[in-house]
């Protein structure tokens, strides 16, 4: 399985009851999903980081609200919920020279998949890396088999 490349954006919000609130009500307002977050938080400040259906709404919405933001490209990956499953992401990437530089992700309990959001050292290697296959590179072939772990001559 690949990841693939999507844009988060990093949202710095006043560390104060309802700023979160407001910010979620002008994406529902402007029907855009937001698919993960989290919310970093300082004395002062908090950092939203997010990754949302419709970057381009999300921006437009973002300028009524005077809050300061800033997008960059991530690494997202539908992972099995499963032990291990981190454990072997991680080693493929230290592998392969690639620092994760941090990671957010979350599951419902008895849900099959969970959606990591990676910020990494080296998105391009990243993004041509198969994960969970037992190993820490892509196909040479490009030959797969039908669990979608791939095989190697």
């Amino acid at each position: 399985m690949q990841g693939k490349q999507v844009t988060q954006i990093s949202v710095f919000l006043a560390n104060t009851p309802g700023v979160v609130a407001r910010l979620c009500q002008s994406f529902t307002d402007a029907e855009i999903n937001i698919r993960a977050l989290t919310v970093l938080e300082t004395r002062d400040i908090g950092t939203m980081r997010l990754v949302v259906d419709d970057v381009e709404k999300a921006k437009d919405a973002l300028k009524g609200s005077d809050a300061a933001y800033v997008t960059v490209d991530v690494l997202s990956i539908e992972i099995p919920n499963e032990p291990g499953a981190f454990a072997r992401i991680a080693g493929q990437m230290a592998s392969a020279g690639v620092n994760i530089d941090y990671v957010y992700a979350s599951a419902m309990p008895g849900s099959g998949m969970t959606l990591g959001v990676f910020r990494v050292s080296d998105l391009d290697t990243a993004l041509k890396m198969r994960f969970l296959n037992g190993d820490d590179s892509s196909a040479e072939d490009g030959s797969s088999t039908e669990d979608g772990n791939t095989e190697k001559e």
